[in-house]
């Protein structure tokens, strides 16, 4: 066999990126193995032997959160209302910036360059700014302590970067499957549904996973917009298991247990979408 410098050059640099990805790999995922694990620990475990194995396995901390110990409502209730918050904000986010994206991209009317400059510009102002305003519009609307409305507040502060988002992707669409579409008998807004969507699939997944970790883990608008319990989502929950002063009762393991309950949907919606994400969009024009 003939020997090749260059070959056994060339794996040099192979095995040191692949060792600094798996370096990358294991400091990314410590912290997630370090909270499921401490959610197992009762408190004096936690304080003496942070980095140690639970011994034994404990499941107490899982059912007092089950059940609301602290809170004083079933840890489904916070769930559902944050899948419920989610999950609308998500779509009706998703079908506004698309067509807001692609009308922008697409079409030439009056007042689209100043739309477009006034949504880069809205990304200048901070979203916290907006809370008093918001409070007491929402108020005179009645939707404050309300899921409606507080999917009306994250899809209006997830909307001007999901649009530039949006737009960018379509200027880069190709024209010639819409014109295919339109020779064919196909509306505008036909051609958009049944050719532009399904094709653009990859880049919607992608738009729902930048979107989906701020609203799940939003609390600021939450704690101040829902005062009543039976609405209340899962990061109040969460900051309801904080140390109380002057208390005896030490409340770690269960902070870490609720956290790990919390965490767990995102990390299966990552591991369901991320052949979605990695998809682009010559790969669904091809297929």
């Amino acid at each position: 066999m003939e020997f090749n410098p260059l070959r056994r050059l060339g794996f040099v640099p192979k095995a040191i990126v692949i060792t600094l990805l798996v370096v990358w790999l294991l400091v990314q995922l410590y912290p997630v193995v370090f909270l499921f694990i401490t959610s197992f620990k009762s408190d004096p475990q936690v304080l003496n032997a942070p980095f140690a194995l639970p011994d034994p396995l404990r499941l107490d901390n899982y059912t007092r959160v089950w059940e609301g110990d602290r809170t004083n409502q079933s840890y489904l209730i916070y769930f559902r209302n944050s899948v419920v918050t989610t999950v609308g904000s998500l779509a009706l986010l998703l079908v506004t910036s698309a067509l807001a994206g692609y009308a922008l991209a697409r079409g030439k009317f009056p007042g689209s360059a100043a739309a477009q400059q006034i949504f880069l510009l809205s990304l200048a102002v901070p979203v916290h700014v907006l809370l008093i305003p918001m409070y007491f519009f929402l108020g005179e609307l009645g939707l404050r302590n309300n899921l409606f409305g507080m999917i009306l507040v994250y899809a209006t502060m997830g909307l001007p970067f999901t649009i530039i988002l949006m737009r960018s992707y379509f200027l880069s669409f190709p024209h010639e499957l819409e014109e295919a579409a339109l020779i064919d008998g196909c509306s505008r807004f036909g051609a958009f549904v049944r050719i532009v969507l399904p094709v653009s699939r990859g880049a919607l997944a992608s738009m729902a996973i930048i979107n989906i970790s701020w609203v799940w883990s939003e609390l600021f608008f939450a704690l101040a917009m829902l005062g009543r319990l039976e609405v209340r989502t899962l990061p109040i929950a969460i900051a309801s298991y904080k140390p109380t002063s002057m208390a005896t009762d030490s409340v770690v393991g269960d902070q870490f247990a609720i956290m790990s309950l919390t965490i767990l949907p995102l990390i299966l919606f990552y591991f369901v979408f991320q052949k979605q994400i990695r998809r682009g969009m010559t790969t669904g024009a091809i297929k």
